[in-house]
């Protein structure tokens, strides 16, 4: 135990100076300034002590920070509390890194906050493959459309905000006679009709509408904020582009398609809102195939 209080700081300052991980301490006064950095922050994030001391950490964030995770890390700070985030910062040359933080409270003998002591660590590499590993978790391998569990989670989210207002429809669609093109062509041609219908289907809808294969030639869609006249003018968009023809084999040939769409009631689980596209489809397929049925269960 060292007895010196001198060496003790000596040692202390030696330490943190030498830490490989990212170091700040910041007053608990104020906007929460920095008052020391040590040199892995610098090396991790690009600043000089001169740039960043007397500044917020918030300079860090940027755009695609996640708000919820500012706000998290705002409201323990304004209670005096220590926490754990994952946060998005930005390095002084724009390029972004996943930042570990681990934010904890430091009082004084008469146990008064005075400052706040952050640990950082690059977890950038990790939440990299972690991502990676999601996406093929819930990505169609054939197509690389999103899959069925991907789907189903996003349609829960979708039912769960009906009640506030957030209206959308779910498409369910099936390709009409699919088993002949694999008959007549074999299943790698098979496999390649598939891909040319999910880029169809993806290129017909938004970026923030979620297109999925549940399995064989059965895809849905979730599209948000749609209003009847706009699902009747995309049922139709569908239609039209699912019959041009498709290159097989040096062949020209033409795969026609039935829909079912449903606009959900409040109160609706996900699996009985799939179900009820799943029968508008039959509709379709029952009225003579190479149509849409738009069930509102409003």
């Amino acid at each position: 135990m060292l007895e010196d209080h001198g060496e003790f700081s000596e040692v202390l300052l030696r330490a943190v100076t030498s830490a490989t991980n990212g170091i700040i301490i910041t007053s608990s006064q104020g906007d929460y300034p920095i008052m020391y950095c040590n040199p892995a922050f610098e090396q991790m994030t690009g600043y000089q002590p001169s740039e960043v001391l007397g500044r917020n950490c918030r300079f860090l964030q940027g755009a695609d920070t996640d708000p919820e995770t500012r706000a998290r890390l705002w409201q323990a700070l304004n209670a005096g509390e220590g926490i754990d985030v994952v946060i998005l910062n930005y390095r002084k040359d724009g390029t972004s890194f996943w930042n570990a933080l681990n934010l904890a409270p430091v009082h004084d003998r008469q146990g008064h906050l005075t400052h706040f002591v952050g640990i950082q660590t690059d977890v950038t590499q990790r939440v990299q493959l972690q991502r990676t590993l999601e996406n093929r978790v819930h990505t169609d391998e054939l197509t690389g459309l999103r899959n069925r569990a991907y789907f189903m989670q996003a349609l829960q989210v979708a039912v769960r905000g009906l009640g506030s207002g957030g209206l959308f429809a779910v498409g369910f669609a099936d390709l009409d006679d699919f088993k002949a093109v694999n008959d007549a062509f074999g299943h790698k041609a098979g496999d390649e009709l598939l891909r040319q219908v999910s880029i169809r289907l993806r290129q017909c809808v938004r970026e923030e509408d979620v297109v999925a294969r549940l399995a064989g030639d059965e895809f849905v869609v979730l599209v948000r904020a749609m209003t009847d006249c706009a699902l009747d003018s995309l049922a139709q968009q569908l239609l039209e582009a699912l019959q041009r023809p498709v290159q097989l084999q040096g062949v020209q040939v033409r795969v026609q398609a039935s829909l079912g769409f449903v606009l959900p009631s409040v109160g609706m689980g996900a699996e009985e809102v799939l179900a009820a596209a799943d029968r508008a489809m039959y509709d379709a397929k029952h009225a003579g195939k190479h149509t849409f049925v738009i069930r509102d269960c409003r």
